[in-house]
């Protein structure tokens, strides 16, 4: 794909609202996102980061995930100027339908930290590292998907966020700080949706299939 055919479909992305309608989240500095779109029957999950800035954009494919990509490209700002890198993954429901998603070991954090908003800490998932992805991990079962993302936190920010992905009023998953460890490192940003939510409501499941119809329009 082309610097141009990934700047006009993260310019896009972002102004695509009409059909699905999404709260805000919290503040955190550096990140606009993640916001949530369906396109050729796929759930896309974008986040962008204002303060890193790539030249050349790489569609990549998911380990373990045959019809699910991750997208990483410029992003660009209102005035047509360039700045910011977008990470965009478009995931296939179907993908994890299979039985190597049923049962799965418990997952921490990358660096080996409990998740904060769990009762345990763990999440039931296979996790799958991609390092051209900005090293982001992403984690897969019959119940979530979602990845965490690396990236800085300036150290005076000490704010705990959490907070519910809301479209159309309903909860469809959950997003998190991830602060770093007394070293300094580990920081990033977890962003799971519940499948269970994606799967029961219908008018999601409506746009899914209308999508299919609809080649490459996004709602």
């Amino acid at each position: 794909m082309k610097l141009l055919s990934y700047v006009t479909l993260f310019s896009f992305l972002f102004a695509a609202t009409s059909c699905l309608e999404q709260s805000e989240g919290q503040y955190i500095p550096g990140v606009n996102g993640p916001k949530v779109n369906i396109q050729n029957g796929k759930i896309l999950l974008s986040v962008e980061l204002t303060q890193i800035d790539l030249g050349v954009g790489a569609t990549l494919p998911l380990p373990k995930l045959k019809n699910s990509t991750v997208t990483v490209g410029p992003s660009m700002g209102g005035d047509g100027s360039f700045g910011g890198t977008l990470i965009q993954v478009a995931f296939d429901l179907n993908d994890v339908e299979s039985d190597q998603f049923q049962v799965v070991d418990p997952q921490l954090l990358p660096d080996g930290r409990p998740f904060p908003f769990l009762i345990d800490g763990t999440l039931p998932a296979i996790a799958v590292t991609v390092p051209k992805a900005k090293n982001a991990t992403f984690y897969a079962s019959t119940k979530v998907f979602g990845f965490f993302l690396p990236i800085k936190i300036p150290e005076d920010f000490n704010v705990s966020v959490h907070y519910r992905i809301k479209i159309n009023g309903k909860n469809y998953g959950i997003v998190s700080l991830i602060h770093a460890d007394e070293n300094g490192e580990g920081s990033g940003l977890v962003a799971l949706l519940t499948l269970k939510d994606v799967r029961e409501n219908e008018e999601l499941q409506k746009l899914l299939k209308l999508s299919k119809k609809y080649k490459n329009r996004i709602f």
